[in-house]
């Protein structure tokens, strides 16, 4: 490990638990400020804020163990970056290469290697931790346990962790990648069940479009490669097709995909929130082309919040026991119509349960489900929005699942604890100090109050901003280009 950094990291550490020790002494709630945030949570008091933006290195990557060693504010783009050098990869990495380290642990993600390894936190060994009071100490499964199963979705209310260790995985320079067409629901739930019992498939995702594509659905499976195996497909470059789109015209087929590539295929379109750029702009090849750079997830995501989109657009991810996927389904495909509906298998075990990741059902496989889209009746009506989310949520609960606590939430907040456990997550504030702080449901609840958010910057961010669905009040055809 570099001794310089590992310095550098110390100093830094230590000038947060100053900080943190002098709010906790007042009593004075505050707020971390990572740099950059997806979030359109009101700051009640900017001069009540914890700057962590500075822990944003690499510490060590030690090939013989397989760990790497990275602050929280380290994007996934460049960590997979630096340990693809050595042949390495964390067992799960999320689709977008802006997400952190440390908002990948906090938000307890997944991804399409999930149905193996289960979520990104199962692959942290321990974090380094700042408590409320200042203090610095760290946290495993065999050192202060519950802290760290504390700290897996709790968006930073027990603590701010400043350090993790995470194991590392073989890699490949390349992932085979088949596309399974499915006709119906039943038959995307049997075969992302069937290959997600398959241990020599690396990565297994569904896409589902609808009754009306020229497909409903596809299984994009994948296995790690060492050679290249069949035709060359890319998801980086601005002439390539977004992923969602070309899945749907490779059905059938089985493609090499440059591992990079394929890791972070939703990087381009930010899934498929950036068709809803395209209002009086057509959706093709050469706009895509043209608007590339601003269509890309880091830019889609600053645009988003500074137009205020997590207002009128359904932006949803759940978890539901793989057995409910179908009932979960047909609500979707009955209530909202929006496509395309992402898939991703989530294996859990027993041990790694979090406090914010209920399983009451003691389900050992779930199905992640993305959403993000609109209705004709909820784009402009901010009534009819919050009804259709509400009854997501619902839904959501009485089929045994949850939702992300980065979505837009509108639960009670005694709907919300009769969902979470009230008792042990206060326990657990008040054991390391933290009842001073915002509660996970205050930070993650929907609020009605405006919110501050940056201006649009850039060409064609500005041109989006207005030419965009919201902005034009017109809606894309169905699965369209």
């Amino acid at each position: 490990m570099p001794l310089l950094l590992m310095d550098t990291h110390r100093y830094v550490v230590r000038e947060i638990s100053k900080e943190i020790h002098s709010f906790y002494e007042g009593k004075r709630p505050f707020r971390v400020y990572h740099g950059s945030t997806h979030s359109s949570r009101a700051m009640h008091d900017p001069r009540a804020v914890v700057h962590t933006a500075d822990l944003s290195h690499i510490l060590d990557i030690n090939t013989k163990s397989r760990f790497v060693m990275a602050e929280p504010n380290v994007p996934m783009d460049r960590l997979v970056k630096e340990v693809l050098k050595h042949g390495l990869i964390p067992p799960v990495v999320p689709a977008f290469p802006g997400t952190t380290v440390g908002g990948t642990f906090a938000g307890t993600a997944g991804g399409s290697s999930s149905f193996k390894y289960g979520f990104f936190d199962r692959a942290v060994s321990w974090i380094e931790i700042v408590l409320p009071d200042g203090k610095i100490t760290r946290a495993s499964r065999t050192c202060n346990p519950e802290l760290l199963t504390g700290m897996i979705g709790t968006l930073g209310t027990i603590g701010i962790a400043t350090l993790f260790q995470i194991k590392l995985v073989p890699a490949a320079e390349w992932v085979e990648l088949a596309y399974l067409p499915v006709e119906s629901t039943i038959e995307a739930h049997d075969t992302i069940n069937r290959c997600s019992q398959d241990q020599e498939n690396d990565f297994v995702e569904g896409l589902v479009y609808g009754p009306e594509a020229s497909t409903y659905g596809v299984v994009a499976v994948g296995k790690l490669s060492t050679i290249k195996d069949n035709p060359q497909s890319g998801f980086s470059g601005a002439r390539d097709d977004w992923f969602y789109e070309h899945a749907l015209q490779a059905v059938g087929k089985t493609e090499s995909v440059p591992i990079m590539d394929y890791l972070f295929r939703y990087d381009r379109g930010s899934f498929c929130l950036g068709r809803y750029c395209f209002g009086r702009i057509p959706l093709n090849k050469w706009t895509r082309y043209l608007t590339d750079r601003a269509t890309r997830s880091r830019a889609l995501a600053q645009m988003s919040q500074a137009m205020h989109w997590a207002d009128h657009f359904i932006i949803q991810d759940l978890v539901i026991p793989l057995e409910s996927t179908y009932a979960m389904l047909h609500f979707l495909e009955e209530e909202l119509k929006i496509y395309p509906i992402r898939l991703c298998p989530i294996r859990q075990w027993p041990e790694s349960n979090a406090i914010m990741r209920p399983n009451p059902r003691k389900t050992s496989l779930f199905m992640g489900i993305g959403i993000r889209g609109y209705t004709p009746d909820t784009l402009h009506n901010p009534t009819k929005f919050k009804e259709k989310n509400r009854d997501i949520e619902r839904t959501v609960h009485r089929l045994g699942g949850i939702k992300w606590l980065y979505s837009r939430n509108y639960y009670s907040e005694e709907e919300f604890w009769d969902i979470y456990p009230r008792k042990e997550y206060g326990e657990l504030r008040k054991k390391y100090k933290a009842e001073y702080i915002a509660d996970v449901y205050e930070k993650s609840r929907s609020s009605d109050r405006q919110i501050r958010a940056p201006k649009v910057k850039g060409f064609w961010n500005s041109v989006l901003a207005r030419t965009s669905v919201l902005a034009t009040k017109q809606s894309p055809k169905p699965n369209s280009r």
